[in-house]
């Protein structure tokens, strides 16, 4: 094999692990292809949190032999128990004659560790094929690996005034349609979606990827610390979607053996935004996209939560509403600007807190 046609199979296994999409953190996306004589004879990727990894359901649905084969991973096979066992064992019980691998594990535990162990036992093993197209298979797994902290990005939709909200504006969204397909692609990235009770209550929002017309439905955190949340509200209604839900600990009227609602009872509001920081990931929230209200904007900017700050800017003025200078507060915190760009007639914007770079 040439390195273009390794370039191709890293790349097909890139879109097979896509398949996963939402289903495997805090695990990353991982695709595996197996050829021979320059044809794939066996696909597998990870499925899911818990379930075999994409080396070990490639190999085990091969139907022909697999020796002198090639095996082509995205991500560096596991050396470590954890779910499941350690991959690189399994490999090494296969007489493949090369290993490809996208990009090494970031993980300190494993983290070219699995990749000695295979060239010690007489592998040849190429790494770093297309690893900049793996990486962004995974864009917050390695914040994940490093800090062991869910990687926050704050969304808002603001009119040019600096107004997210008004009674008197008859539409319901102020952004054009293209903001919003985009916004929907981007949901693809995150585990969960966070929200203030008071958004759930008035705009009833599904939060979800219908605009792109592919079903991904993220896990919904709502902050509920005033225990006003309604819910008869559409997002309720959908049993198969984990909502957490953040409240005070004097609410005791919450609904009982739900298996789709899990509570988190806390103190305050200080207590609420550390666990939403340090203990998301437990729940398998590596990743959260913050879209609504106000103060749940300004308190999660306030508490220092958010890593990234995404503005989409409609040319509508609204003139009166609830008004966010957004970007006043980023300066202050000292946030940078580094992505600007047109959408239609919107602007996006993206920022990165400075210690962030």
């Amino acid at each position: 094999m040439n390195k273009n046609d390794d370039e191709k199979f890293i790349r097909k296994a890139i879109k097979l692990a896509l398949k996963a999409k939402g289903k495997t953190s805090p695990n990353p996306l991982v695709g595996a292809i197996i050829v021979k004589d320059g044809k794939i004879i066996s696909k597998g990727y990870h499925q899911g949190f818990g379930k075999p990894h994409a080396e070990i359901e490639a190999i085990n649905s091969s139907p022909i032999s697999l020796a002198d084969s090639t095996l082509y991973v995205t991500l560096e096979p596991c050396s470590v128990w954890g779910k499941t066992p350690p991959c690189v064992e399994t490999i090494k019980q296969i007489p493949f004659k090369r290993i490809v691998i996208g990009m090494k594990d970031p993980n300190p535990y494993v983290n070219g560790r699995s990749i000695k162990i295979l060239r010690d036992a007489g592998y040849d093993v190429e790494v770093g094929i297309c690893e900049d197209e793996v990486k962004k298979l995974n864009p917050y797994f390695q914040n994940y690996i490093d800090c062991l902290k869910t990687y926050t990005v704050l969304k808002v939709a603001l009119s040019k005034d600096n107004f997210i909200y008004s009674k008197n504006f008859p539409e319901k969204y102020i952004t054009t349609v293209e903001s919003r397909i985009d916004l929907h692609k981007k949901r693809f990235e995150f585990d969960g979606i966070l929200v203030g009770s008071n958004t759930v209550n008035v705009d009833d929002p599904l939060l979800d990827t219908r605009n792109i017309k592919i079903e991904y439905k993220p896990k919904v955190v709502i902050l509920d610390f005033s225990n006003k949340l309604d819910y008869s509200k559409k997002i309720f209604k959908d049993k198969k979607r984990l909502k957490i839900i953040i409240v005070s600990k004097q609410f005791e009227n919450y609904l009982k053996n739900e298996k789709d609602i899990k509570y988190i009872f806390v103190k305050n509001k200080d207590e609420s935004w550390d666990f939403i920081k340090n203990r998301m990931c437990d729940f398998g929230v590596i990743s959260l996209l913050i879209e609504g209200g106000k103060k749940v904007f300004v308190d999660s900017l306030k508490h220092s939560v958010v890593d990234e700050v995404w503005i989409y800017r409609s040319k509508i003025k609204l003139l009166n509403g609830i008004k966010l200078d957004i970007e006043r507060i980023l300066k202050n915190k000292k946030f940078k600007l580094i992505e600007e760009k047109k959408i239609k007639d919107d602007t996006f914007k993206r920022y990165i807190c400075s210690q962030e770079l």
